[in-house]
């Protein structure tokens, strides 16, 4: 700590923007390793402005790209682990099911992949599901994939919990502190924020930007965008609350029902009773234009109605009319995959954004992994939770695969 031209300054080994998911855990690894950091959210902890809030998420292993679906028991591993350390309820383990016709290519493609990685599941027929999970109805001839390693991540508390336990291990959390650049000085980083004690200057030798919706901002200001061709897009996302009829409640209590998710577009998914007595969520994926993170997010009627409709040809015992909504943001890579990286030119700044609505059971391999990239020389990516097509310069150099799991979650 010190002054510098008459202004406080305070000196750091790792600053990390943003306190969501992927923030919190990045700080909680860093912390847990021994770096002294600082880690600085807009707003508040478990804030709902972003991506990281509400009390479920889903996790498991079923995806076609091996990538992620091998990613998958590390994050489970380190799910566990945290709860176990915290002793907070992270993760419930409900199994889970995916619908589709016997033939759609994102199933196969899951299967494929769970058999190349040696994971298991059943294949459900519509008359064994009826018999073993009544309170679903499929159309004639769909099929269910059932994996009994998914469940749910009660995804606030986890944001919560990641962000206390940094704080824990000697991380500085400041909230309600807008971070208004951070650019490289040096072989360090240079941050300026504004927060409740007015603006100040960070200096620190690494900066994780980890800034969910507002990343784009800093990609912008860093010339990522441009030079590597990497736009984010922000997406208006929303997730309904329908009560469960009395009679129905035990089918959906959360140990006897699974989370699931409908393959087909536009991929409806939902939960057990889990946040709310008597009620559940279910959402549909929406791909809209993009909006400004900051802006107004007014409820889609004609896309809840639609979730209305798939609610009641397919949840036996759920009342198919919304209680209540609740909004969420999604940020988009131009190939769906996630942007985890050092900075090409500038690797003392490492980049976590772009988790296309997929990344929230990631958020501990991702922390992990990008305390790994700080401790380790630009260049070394031998963390075995890194995977390539992560890097940030895959658009200029050829190496652009879309991603071909059709339901992000």
């Amino acid at each position: 700590m010190g002054l510098e031209a008459g202004r406080f300054v305070e000196r750091f080994d790792v600053v990390v923007i943003g306190a969501g998911g992927m923030g919190s855990a990045a700080a909680h690894y860093l912390a847990r390793d021994g770096r002294r950091v600082l880690l600085v959210e807009q707003f508040s902890v478990g804030h709902s402005r972003g991506s990281s809030h509400g009390g479920s998420r889903i996790i498991r292993h079923s995806y076609v790209e091996r990538e992620y679906a091998s990613l998958a028991p590390h994050a489970f591993a380190l799910w566990r682990q945290l709860q176990r350390e915290s002793s907070a309820r992270l993760l419930g383990d409900t199994g889970g099911l995916d619908f589709a016709p016997p033939d759609y290519p994102t199933l196969l493609g899951r299967m494929a992949t769970l058999d190349n990685l040696g994971l298991p599941y059943r294949l459900y027929g519509r008359s064994e599901l009826a018999r073993d999970f009544p309170q679903f109805r499929l159309p004639s001839g769909w099929v269910a994939l059932y994996q009994a390693d998914a469940g749910i991540l009660s995804a606030t508390r986890c944001v919560q919990t990641l962000a206390a336990h940094a704080v824990k291990r000697g991380a500085v959390l400041r909230e309600n502190s807008r971070v208004l650049s951070v650019l490289p000085d040096g072989a360090g980083v240079r941050a300026e924020i504004d927060g409740p004690a007015g603006r100040q200057t960070v200096l620190a030798d690494q900066a994780v930007l980890a800034a969910g919706p507002w990343a784009g901002r800093f990609l912008d200001e860093l010339g990522i965008t441009a030079a590597y061709a990497a736009p984010l897009r922000v997406t208006h996302q929303q997730l309904t609350y329908m009560e469960v009829s009395e009679s129905a409640r035990p089918l959906f209590a959360a140990d006897r029902c699974p989370v699931y998710i409908g393959l087909p577009m536009p991929y409806f998914y939902g939960f057990p009773i889990w946040e709310r007595p008597g009620q559940l969520k279910v959402g549909r994926e929406m791909d809209d234009p993009a909006i400004d993170p900051d802006g107004e997010r007014a409820v889609d009627a004609d896309a809840v109605a639609e979730v209305e409709a798939w609610v009641a040809e397919t949840l036996f015992g759920v009342i198919p009319k919304a209680v209540s909504t609740e909004k969420c943001l999604y940020t988009v890579s131009p190939d769906g995959h996630f942007l985890i990286d050092r900075h090409p030119e500038h690797p003392q700044i490492l980049l976590a954004a772009g988790f296309s609505g997929r990344g929230f059971k990631f958020v501990v391999t991702t922390g992990r992994l990008l305390a790994d990239l700080a401790a380790s020389a630009p260049g070394d990516y031998s963390s075995p939770l890194w995977r390539e097509n992560f890097r940030i310069d895959r658009f200029v150099n050829g190496q652009v695969q879309p991603s071909v799991d059709t339901a992000n979650l």
